[in-house]
C-alpha cells in the first residue's frame, strides 16, 4: 500500500468504519422502529403478525449483541479497505470504467449472491450443535423488533461478515453499488424484524412479487424455529422444500381477507 497524504491513517480509518457501521445499524433500526411502533402504530395495528410483545429485557439484549456485531462488521470493513488499498479487490470510483450495464448487473449479482450465502449459512447454523452454541442467541427473540437486526452471536456475525470480502475477491463493483448493497442489507434486515406485515399480501407472496420474502416469512422463522431460511428471496426455500406453509396460511387469513372481501363487494 503506497503512502499518501490524502489517505487516512489506519486508526482514522478504523474509527470512520466503526462509526459508519454503528450509524448504519442505529439509523436503520431506529427509523423502522419509529415508523412502525410510534408514528404508524395505530394504523399498522391490524398488520401485526402475531399478537405478542418483546419480553422484558429483550431489547436491551438485542442492542448489546448488535453492538458486538457492529464491531465485528467494522473490523471486516477495515480489512476490506486494506484489500482495496492494496489492489487485491477492485472497488472502482468511476462508472465509466465498466459502464452502467455492469453497474446494474453487479448490484443484482451481489444481492442474489448474498441471499444464497445467507440461506445456506443460516440453514447450517440451525444444525443442533451450531444452534445451541451460536444461532440460538438470535432466536432468543421469538417476536423481534427492528433492534434485533444485528443481534448475532460473534461467531455468526463473523460468518455473515466474510461474505463481502469473499465476493469482492472475484467480482469488481463500483463504490456506489457497494454502498447501495450495504444500505439495502440493513434496511431489509430491520424491516424483516419489525413484527408487522408491511408488504401487500396480494403481491407478496401470492402475486407477481412472490419471489420476495415478506416480513411474515422471517417472523414465522423466529416464532416457530423451522424453515424460511432465506433473507431477501423465497427461491431457495421453495427449491429446497424448507418453506414453512404456516406463514402462508396465517397471511391468507389475516392479510388477504380484507382484499378478498373488497374484491367480492
Amino acid at each position: 500500500m503506497h503512502e499518501s497524504p490524502f489517505l487516512p491513517s489506519l486508526p482514522q480509518m478504523a474509527l470512520t468504519v466503526l462509526v459508519s457501521d454503528f450509524l448504519r445499524y442505529a439509523l436503520a433500526a431506529g427509523a423502522v422502529w419509529l415508523v412502525v411502533n410510534v408514528l404508524l402504530r395505530r394504523r399498522l395495528a391490524a398488520r401485526r403478525i402475531l399478537d405478542a410483545e418483546p419480553m422484558p429485557g429483550q431489547v436491551r439484549r438485542e442492542i448489546t449483541y448488535s453492538l458486538s456485531t457492529v464491531v465485528i462488521f467494522a473490523a471486516n470493513g477495515l480489512l476490506l479497505w486494506l484489500l482495496i488499498a492494496n489492489g487485491t479487490v477492485e472497488v472502482y470510483p468511476d462508472v465509466a470504467h465498466r459502464g452502467w450495464a455492469w453497474w446494474w448487473a453487479s448490484l443484482a449479482l451481489i444481492i442474489v449472491a448474498h441471499d444464497t450465502w445467507f440461506y445456506w449459512t443460516h440453514r447450517a447454523l440451525h444444525h443442533r450443535r451450531w444452534f445451541r452454541a451460536v444461532h440460538g442467541r438470535h432466536h432468543a427473540s421469538l417476536h423481534p423488533p427492528p433492534w434485533a437486526a444485528y443481534a448475532f452471536h460473534p461467531v455468526e456475525a463473523l460468518v455473515q461478515a466474510i461474505f463481502l470480502p469473499l465476493f469482492l475477491l472475484v467480482v469488481p463493483v463500483h463504490a456506489g453499488v457497494l454502498g447501495l448493497f450495504l444500505l439495502h442489507m440493513i434496511l431489509r434486515n430491520a424491516i424483516g424484524h419489525c413484527a408487522h406485515e408491511l408488504f401487500p399480501w396480494r403481491w407478496t407472496p401470492r402475486g407477481w412479487l412472490g419471489w420476495i420474502t415478506p416480513v411474515s416469512h422471517h417472523h414465522f422463522h423466529h416464532a416457530r424455529n423451522r424453515g424460511n431460511y432465506g433473507l431477501y428471496f423465497t427461491w431457495w426455500d421453495r427449491w429446497c422444500g424448507t418453506e414453512d406453509p404456516e406463514y402462508l396460511r396465517h397471511g391468507d387469513e389475516h392479510f388477504a381477507a380484507p382484499h378478498l372481501a373488497g374484491a367480492a363487494s
